[in-house]
């Protein structure tokens, strides 16, 4: 069949080559073959690695920080509130996601919470964060 998958790649991999060859051939046809070599060391990177504790945001700045980034008010609720950076991982130089298990004063139970810090002079600040329910029913 002329739509085998080993065609496919063929056609695929001898249209790269060609454009890698002849640039001027890919800028016709409005490729931009720049972000694609930009693009080619990502696809073989390594997965992200753990981030030393010690290089964590604090379990109160991450309670600040989640406070603020929720707009809830730390003097009322804060003082009795808990958080537990559970892990972290680095995204890139500026961004760590962490996993973090949350005790609000105002619920009964414990929840995680995951999110995104990024490093701004010598801190931390929470730019997203989604409660995660781990022990949701799954479908079936």
């Amino acid at each position: 069949m002329i739509l085998d998958l080993r065609f496919l790649a063929g056609v695929a991999v001898g249209t790269t080559l060609g454009f890698l060859i002849n640039p001027e051939a890919a800028e016709k046809a409005g490729i931009d073959i720049q972000s694609i070599k930009r693009t080619m060391p990502l696809i073989g990177s390594s997965p992200a690695e753990p981030v030393k504790q010690a290089d964590w945001p604090t379990n109160e700045h991450a309670k600040r920080e989640l406070f603020r980034f929720a707009m809830w008010d730390f003097e009322t609720f804060g003082p009795k509130s808990e958080i537990l950076i559970t892990r972290c991982i680095s995204i890139d130089q500026l961004l760590l996601a962490c996993e973090m298990r949350v005790k609000l004063s105002w619920i009964s139970e414990e929840r995680t919470v995951e999110g995104v810090f990024q490093s701004s002079a010598h801190s931390w600040s929470l730019i997203a964060a989604k409660a995660v329910n781990r022990n949701a029913p799954t479908g079936s």
